[in-house]
């Protein structure tokens, strides 16, 4: 007889045959673990890598505003300073590196300063004979952290003489976020010999 029948008198019972347990297996906790140190080491470098991205992205974004406005306010300044009417006492102020008055060829007066407490360049409507900023100011540019005028003869040297002015140089330094950034431009004045 089979093991799984066995009789009883004259009965005959049937029982099924024993099978295998099976070993429904889970995880261990030292798996546990590890896999969530592994996890945990790869959303790590997931993080610090994304972190690079996006700081990456704003000093993109700084650079960009900064390097604009700083450009759009530097080519307004040229342009106009090649219009200054004439080299003469009445016409340009030299007598400050931080500011340029002029009287423009349609006889207007310009002013380029910086404010320092705001950190802008502007342009007021002020000549060589007032106060720049006293006259409709406007804002040319944010983040300007340092603005000067350089005044240069026809053979290159630093003048401080009026009519012996031939060139004009702007520099100007922008800070915006983490970008910093320096321009500078040499103007040759239209009506200057």
């Amino acid at each position: 007889m089979t093991s799984s029948v066995k009789s009883q008198g004259n009965r005959f019972l049937h029982r099924p045959a024993r099978r295998p347990r099976r070993h429904v297996r889970g995880f261990t906790l030292v798996e546990l673990v590890v896999a969530i140190i592994l996890v945990g080491i790869i959303f790590g470098f997931g993080s610090a890598l994304l972190g690079k991205v996006f700081s990456s992205y704003s000093l993109k974004q700084d650079i960009a505003g900064g390097d604009w406005q700083a450009r759009v306010a530097l080519e307004r300044a040229a342009r106009e300073l090649r219009a200054v009417r004439s080299a003469t006492a009445a016409d340009l102020d030299i007598a400050s590196t931080a500011q340029v008055r002029f009287v423009d060829a349609d006889g207007n007066s310009v002013c380029f300063y910086r404010n320092a407490g705001a950190n802008r360049m502007m342009r007021s409507a002020d000549g060589p004979a007032s106060a720049c900023g006293s006259t409709n100011p406007q804002v040319l540019a944010d983040n300007i952290t340092a603005l000067a005028f350089s005044y240069w003869d026809n053979a290159g040297n630093a003048t401080a003489v009026v009519a012996s002015v031939y060139f004009i140089t702007v520099q100007m330094t922008v800070v915006e976020g983490a970008y910093s950034g320096q321009f500078r431009t040499n103007v040759r004045p239209r009506n200057f010999f």
